[in-house]
């Protein structure tokens, strides 16, 4: 007779996985919220921002798709978010065991930053493209 055998509890790789899902989630709130920001403010030429932004909001919607389906094989769901006051919070269920991941605001700050940085090619440390 065999003993089913238990899931592999939730690895660093997992956890991984649920921080970037959330930097992708805030990052396309911040690009929607610059859009309408850039909507509302008299530039002489806003639809070339508007445009670069939304090219933007692709290619993280294309990126957060693609980690979904990484989410999915891994058998990794999560069925809560909520932004609070300190930060952001997320509860999933990694293979069947519940996980909750918390990342205060002035992180999920610097992380955004940085992968947006990457997106657009530019190397904030040195303040010029790369």
């Amino acid at each position: 007779m065999t003993v089913p055998s238990t899931p592999p509890a939730p690895s660093e790789a997992d956890h991984l996985l649920i921080k970037k899902y959330l930097i992708y989630t805030l990052i396309l709130d911040v690009l929607e919220q610059d859009i309408d920001s850039i909507r509302q403010v008299a530039l002489h030429m806003p639809e070339v921002y508007i445009l670069r932004l939304s090219k933007l909001q692709s290619e993280v919607t294309v990126s957060l798709t693609s980690l979904r389906s990484d989410m999915r094989t891994r058998g990794i769901r999560v069925y809560e978010e909520s932004k609070q006051k300190e930060g952001i919070e997320a509860l999933y269920l990694c293979r069947g065991y519940r996980r909750r991941l918390f990342l205060l605001w002035t992180f999920a700050k610097t992380e955004v930053k940085k992968e947006m940085s990457a997106y657009l090619g530019i190397d904030l440390s040195a303040g010029s493209e790369r």
